[in-house]
C-alpha cells in the first residue's frame, strides 16, 4: 500500500473528496441513542487538524487503529458546528511506516525558530537586575532547556498548537509588554519582562509532543500554572540572597496570568506587572485562536459559525479599500503612485503640491 501524501488538511474544503494519509491525533468510540457504536477522531498533518466521524455501518468494517497510527482515509468533507468535518467512508491503517515522511504530519511554526529564540535572548540582555538575570540564565544557558523550549507547543488545539508555538507565543507576550512599558514608565521593566518570559514555562512539562501533542500526567494533575510556579521557585532557591519581595512578585505573575480563578489562576492580578502580563497573554492567545478560525475558513465565508472559545461568531472578510478614488465626504483622493492623500487644492497631506515638487508650497 502506498503511503505518499496526496492532500494536506489546508487543501480540504467543504464538498471536497478525500483520499490521503493522515495521522490519528485523537480517537473516541461513542454510542448512538440506539446503542450502536460510532467513532469520532481528529486527523492531523503538518497543516493542521480536522475532525472526522466514522458512522456505525462503516465503523464495524474498519480495521483496528489507535492514536498516533497513520491511516489511509477516503471520504467527503462536510460542515458541522462551524468547522469542517470529514465523513469517512473507508479507513485502513498503514502497517509499513518505512516510507512515512514524518515532517508531513507535525505542524511547526511558520516563523524562524532560531531567530525568535535570539530575540528572546536579546530581551534578556536588557535586564539590569542581577538576580533576575541569573534566574533567566539558569534556564537560557542550559542546552537541554533550549532544545525543549524551541520544540514546545503552547496548547493542544486552541492557540499556537505546534512545534515552536510556546516560543512564538512567549515572544509575542514579551513584545507586547515591552511596548506597554514605553507608555507606563512606573512599571518595573525587569520584573515585567522576566514575568512575560516565564509565565507559561510550565507548559514545557504540561505537554509532550512526539508526533501528536498530549497532556502529561503532571499536566493533568497540576496544570502549567502550578508546574511553572514550582519550577521557578526551585530555580530561585538556587540563587543566594534572592530578594523575598522580588520572588513573591515574580511568582505572583505566574500564578495570576490567567486573570481569574475560573480560568485556572489561583490568584487574580494584584500588581501592575501582573495585570499587563495577563492582558498580553490573553490578547496573543485570542489572536492566535482567531488565526486558526481564518485558516479554517476554506469556503471563504464572510462570517464564521459559532466559535466555542469566543462564544460568538466572528467576521472573516478582509477590509477592502479602493486603491484610487475620491471620497466626497472628506474631500480627499488617494494618490496611488505617491501613496499619499491629496485635497481639492492639489496639496498633499505631506505638505507639497501634488503638481509641484518645489518648496514654495510648503505648509509647515
Amino acid at each position: 500500500m502506498g503511503v505518499s501524501k496526496k492532500q494536506f488538511i489546508s487543501d480540504l474544503k467543504i464538498g471536497s473528496k478525500v483520499e490521503s494519509v493522515f495521522m490519528v491525533a485523537n480517537k473516541q468510540v461513542r454510542k448512538k441513542k440506539n446503542g450502536d457504536d460510532y467513532c469520532t477522531l481528529v486527523l492531523q498533518d503538518r497543516e493542521g487538524s480536522i475532525e472526522g466521524v466514522i458512522w456505525t455501518e462503516v465503523y464495524h468494517n474498519t480495521e483496528d487503529f489507535s492514536i498516533r497510527d497513520f491511516v489511509l482515509v477516503e471520504g467527503d468533507v462536510g460542515g458541522y458546528k462551524g468547522s469542517r468535518q470529514l465523513i469517512i467512508s473507508s479507513l485502513s491503517r498503514i502497517e509499513d511506516k518505512g516510507d512515512i515522511k514524518y515532517s508531513d504530519y507535525i505542524k511547526t511554526s511558520k516563523k524562524n525558530i532560531d531567530e525568535m529564540f535570539d530575540e528572546i535572548k536579546e530581551y534578556i540582555t536588557k535586564i539590569k537586575n542581577l538576580y533576575v538575570k541569573k534566574l533567566l540564565d539558569l534556564y537560557f544557558d542550559d542546552e537541554d532547556f533550549i532544545k525543549d523550549f524551541k520544540d514546545s507547543t503552547a496548547a493542544v488545539q486552541y492557540h499556537h498548537a505546534f512545534i515552536g508555538g510556546l516560543l512564538e507565543h512567549t515572544l509575542a507576550v514579551v513584545k507586547i509588554c515591552d511596548a506597554v512599558y514605553k507608555i507606563y514608565r512606573d512599571l518595573n521593566y525587569d520584573l515585567l519582562i522576566s514575568g512575560a518570559i516565564l509565565h507559561d514555562i510550565g507548559k514545557m512539562r504540561e505537554y509532550k509532543t512526539v508526533v501528536t501533542t498530549e497532556v502529561t500526567d503532571e499536566g493533568k494533575l497540576l496544570g502549567h500554572i502550578t508546574i511553572g510556579y514550582g519550577w521557578v521557585l526551585e530555580k530561585i532557591k538556587q540563587i543566594k540572597g534572592f530578594p523575598e519581595d522580588l520572588k513573591n512578585r515574580l511568582l505572583h505573575i505566574i500564578l495570576s496570568h490567567h486573570g481569574h480563578k475560573e480560568f485556572g489562576s489561583p490568584k487574580r492580578p494584584k500588581i501592575m506587572e501582573a495585570f499587563i502580563v495577563y492582558h498580553a497573554d490573553h490578547l496573543d492567545a485570542d489572536i492566535g485562536g482567531y488565526s486558526i478560525v481564518l485558516e479554517e475558513n476554506k469556503n471563504e465565508s464572510d462570517w464564521s459559525d459559532y466559535v466555542k472559545n469566543f462564544e460568538r461568531s466572528v467576521l472573516l472578510r478582509k477590509l477592502e479599500l479602493p486603491d484610487n478614488g475620491y471620497d466626497s465626504d472628506i474631500g480627499y483622493s488617494v494618490d496611488k503612485d505617491a501613496g499619499e492623500m491629496q485635497d481639492d487644492s492639489g496639496i498633499r497631506e505631506g505638505g507639497k503640491s501634488g503638481k509641484e515638487n518645489g518648496t514654495q508650497n510648503e505648509l509647515f
